[in-house]
């Protein structure tokens, strides 16, 4: 597999953390909104445990960008938020796929979160491509 250069990876960071702070301020900003988008019209939004911890998932969306971000700076001294970042995402979108055949998410989730899959492929490829400290 042909490497890809350091100024392609530090854009796909960068691009991995607009990503991330977008998702999240939307769900911040919008949350009734993305709650229906994510789980149905019948998914409670007036529940406070429920939003709180909602809210708390979207700030560390928001944090996970900006960690995205430190990466795009750095590529080779970051190494560590892209593993927690690889299974983050694969861990989001094999949630919201099991929810999804279980009738309690939406396909909307299941098309939202499959950026966090493509995001993960991606990260694999950087961490094998960068394994020898070679960038």
């Amino acid at each position: 597999m042909k490497k890809i250069s350091n100024d392609l990876w530090q854009k796909m960071f960068f691009l991995g953390s607009l990503w991330n702070i977008g998702i999240g301020l939307i769900g911040l900003c919008f949350y009734t909104l993305a709650i229906t988008m994510f789980f149905g019209a019948e998914a409670v939004t007036d529940n406070l445990l429920f939003l709180i911890f909602f809210r708390f998932f979207m700030i560390a969306v928001i944090l996970f960008g900006i960690g995205y971000y430190i990466v795009s700076r750095d590529l080779s001294g970051n190494r560590a938020v892209v593993w927690l970042g690889l299974i983050a995402k694969l861990i989001i979108f094999f949630t919201f796929v099991y929810y999804y055949a279980l009738g309690q998410a939406t396909w909307f989730s299941v098309f939202a979160v499959s950026g966090d899959f493509v995001f993960s492929i991606l990260f694999i490829i950087f961490l094998y491509q960068t394994k020898d400290g070679v960038y």
